[in-house]
């Protein structure tokens, strides 16, 4: 038999390992419907007619993959035997599931060789392209044939049959590169025979053949993924198709000559596509979907075709949207053809300025459109606005002095922001950063780019001050008149602050900056208050205050302002405290008694200080006035006779004033005496011996102690 013993032996020891690793990197479902397969291998610009498919259903399915040598993504399977059994590790015996016939177009393609177990899928297709194209898909065939029948009569076989203009009859496309060689075993293997097979087996398939370079022997690298020993690298099937005509493709597979081992093709999801060609644009702002400013951001409109290629292609292109073609921008045209050899072709959008505000934007749809049908094919839409698209995403705030403003804006990021003022601004051409600013700000934020005018949008916020609150400093004082409690609230400039004192006792107030304290009298002790300053939006400031009151003292019954006569004695008086201090002392007896005697010798003002233990003082004044009203007395005459009785002639009341100046003349103007000490006067005698009685004349001065001077002149009768 062709399947030998030691691989029936691997399948039984490999089975649930296989499974699975198989689960866990690539998966399988069989089964399928024409429909389904197609859905899954048709990519771009193709449309699909009339799919049928001539296969055991188990000998088809889709496949996804997460990791795999295969090189392929996912796509369809059509192979000669079980579909499922191709996701494994190498050592998996894949064989024959069921036994079916052949397919004559396939058994051409290796020189009329019998196949068997065929599973093809047809269908007709419609490149939808505007002019001569290239049709294109991604593909790998694998076997179990490999290594062991490697140029033998076992030649199992694929083909894609490509039929319609141009390709009558059908021509295979499943190709090895360069060659007009069909991929098969003999074709595309390791380049060495096995079992004896002759290498003309494989060289016999056309020049260069057999051609290791496309092939990977899973079974050497001991592949995990693919249960087949063997497959080629990805490939590509390509034909030229023309547009506007209907084509029939036939994608198959087949065992050659006997029902054994299976033999299979991948062909990778949506790649069955016609010469892609894409429309891009390229110079528009990315932002708001893209757009354009007028008069300033032309942009570049490309076609881009997939890959190169020997003959031009013509892109057919209509204008709609809401801006017009030639009028809202320069005349477009309404086609475009990229030559041969290249991959694009372009033109440039650039919109006009009109001077006229619009609105939101303007919209240029471009389509391109099959060149036969003039249906849409794909299409861009490009707005156009009258200026850069930019939004300021923060709002005018209120905020306190030491909070940050959030400076937000979103706009493109190719744009330049800048924020002013610049002041305390972290980042000043940031989309998202902070400010610090300290009074009421109005922020700008201006966006630039290129040759367009610049945008700018604002906000304010505004900043209250957060209340630097001073009270006067802690206080001990005794009570007797009520105490204004002095406060500064900085900025004093703040038109808008409330106050709250905590608590309110013994204030007049508890809703101003500077009540007033006080307290009943004879109260005591220390009240502690808390200041709370707020601004209109909450931004407070506190201070504290402590005021320790003590018993104040009030002097009463103090002496009244009085006028005493000169030398006179005087009580002072004065009541309300336990201590007193009256000044000045110099004429005083006890001065720090409540009634000193005041000795009344000069006009003096008395300050009487009266306090307590805690130091609390009232004070009070008294004022004593002098009264020097003083009347000398002179006899008329005096008897010096020594009895007792007017025997001197001298002043009388004297007792505060200064004699200053005492003579005694006689007739014939001769002094006879002189003295100026009040104390002594004219006993009738001069320089011993007694005078002659009769009339002498006097000269007295005095001084009073207010500084007054009298003069006494007259005469004096001595008589004996």
């Amino acid at each position: 038999m062709k399947m030998n013993y030691l691989k029936q032996l691997m399948l039984v020891l490999s089975f649930s390992i296989g499974i699975k690793s198989a689960q866990a990197q690539i998966t399988v479902t069989n089964s399928q419907t024409a429909q389904q397969l197609v859905q899954r291998l048709v990519g771009y610009n193709v449309t699909v007619l009339n799919p049928t498919l001539n296969c055991t259903p188990q000998h088809n399915g889709q496949f996804t993959t997460l990791t795999s040598n295969l090189g392929l993504s996912g796509g369809i399977i059509l192979c000669t035997g079980n579909a499922n059994d191709l996701a494994g590790p190498y050592s998996n015996y894949v064989g024959q599931t069921s036994a079916t016939g052949g397919n004559a177009a396939l058994s051409a393609l290796i020189n009329g060789t019998i196949t068997n177990d065929a599973c093809v899928l047809d269908f007709d297709f419609v490149p939808d392209v505007d002019t001569i194209s290239t049709l294109h898909f991604d593909y790998v065939f694998g076997s179990e044939e490999y290594p062991g029948y490697t140029c033998s009569q076992y030649n199992d076989v694929f083909g894609f049959l490509i039929s319609g203009p141009g390709y009558m009859p059908a021509v295979n496309i499943a190709l090895v590169p360069t060659t007009t060689i069909p991929v098969a075993i003999n074709s595309v293997n390791s380049g060495t025979p096995s079992g004896g097979y002759p290498l003309s087996n494989c060289t016999s398939m056309g020049t260069g053949s057999p051609f290791p370079q496309y092939f990977v022997n899973n079974n050497a690298i001991a592949g995990q993924t693919i249960a087949l020993d063997g497959f080629t690298t990805v490939l590509q099937a390509k034909a030229i198709v023309y547009p506007c005509d209907t084509y029939h493709m036939k994608l198959g597979v087949a065992n050659a000559v006997d029902h054994v081992l299976n033999s299979a093709v991948f062909v990778k999801e949506n790649s069955f596509s016609v010469d892609t060609v894409s429309l891009d644009l390229t110079g528009a702002i990315a932002s708001d979907s893209g757009y354009l400013v007028e008069g300033c951001t032309p942009a570049t409109i490309f076609a881009i075709r997939t890959q190169a290629a020997t003959h031009k292609k013509k892109i057919c292109l209509s204008y709609g949207g809401t801006a017009t073609n030639g009028i809202d921008y320069p005349m477009l045209p309404d086609s475009l053809v990229i030559l041969p050899g290249a991959t694009t072709a372009s033109m440039t959008l650039s919109p006009i300025q009109d001077n006229i505000v619009e609105p939101g934007f303007e919209t240029v749809i471009i389509r391109r459109l099959n060149c036969c049908t003039f249906s849409p094919i794909d299409s861009i839409t490009i707005k156009i606005r009258d200026s850069l698209e930019m939004t300021l995403l923060s709002p005018d705030v209120n905020i306190c002095g030491s909070d940050s403003v959030l400076l937000h804006v979103s706009g493109d990021p190719s744009f330049i922001y800048t924020w002013s003022p610049s002041t305390n601004v972290l980042n000043i051409h940031d989309t998202l950063t902070h400010a610090f600013p300290t009074t009421t700000t109005t922020y700008t934020v201006t966006a630039h780019f290129s040759s367009c005018p610049d945008v700018s949008r604002s906000f304010t916020a505004n900043v209250e001050p957060i209340p630097q609150v001073h009270i006067m400093n802690d206080t001990a004082l005794c009570i007797k008149d009520p105490l204004i409690i002095k406060t500064d609230v900085q900025p004093s400039s703040f038109p808008y602050y409330s106050f709250n004192w905590s608590p309110s006792v013994n204030l007049n107030n508890p809703n101003i900056q500077n009540p007033i304290f006080s307290l009943a009298p004879g109260s005591v002790g220390s009240f502690t208050y808390i200041l709370t300053v707020n601004t209109p939006l909450g931004c407070t400031g506190k201070d504290t205050f402590t005021i320790t009151g003590r018993p104040g003292v009030t002097l009463t019954n103090v002496t009244k302002d009085f006028i005493a006569m000169y030398g006179q004695t005087v009580q002072l008086n004065a009541e309300g405290a336990p201590m007193y201090v009256w000044t000045p002392d110099k004429y005083l007896d006890f001065p720090n008694t409540p009634d000193p005697i005041a000795t009344a010798l000069d006009t003096v003002t008395f300050q009487v200080i009266g306090m307590n233990i805690w130091g609390c003082a009232d004070t009070a004044y008294v004022k004593m006035n002098i009264d020097y009203t003083m009347f000398e007395t002179l006899p008329s005459a005096f008897s010096p006779n020594n009895d007792g009785k007017n025997d001197v002639f001298k002043l009388g009341h004297m007792k505060y004033q200064r004699l200053l100046e005492f003579r005694i003349f006689n007739r014939w103007g001769q002094e006879v005496f002189s003295t100026n000490d009040y104390n002594l006067g004219w006993d009738g005698t001069y320089k011993g011996v007694p005078q002659d009685i009769g009339v002498y004349q006097y000269l007295i001065r005095v001084a009073t102690p207010e500084g007054i001077q009298r003069t006494y002149k007259g005469n004096i009768t001595l008589i004996r």
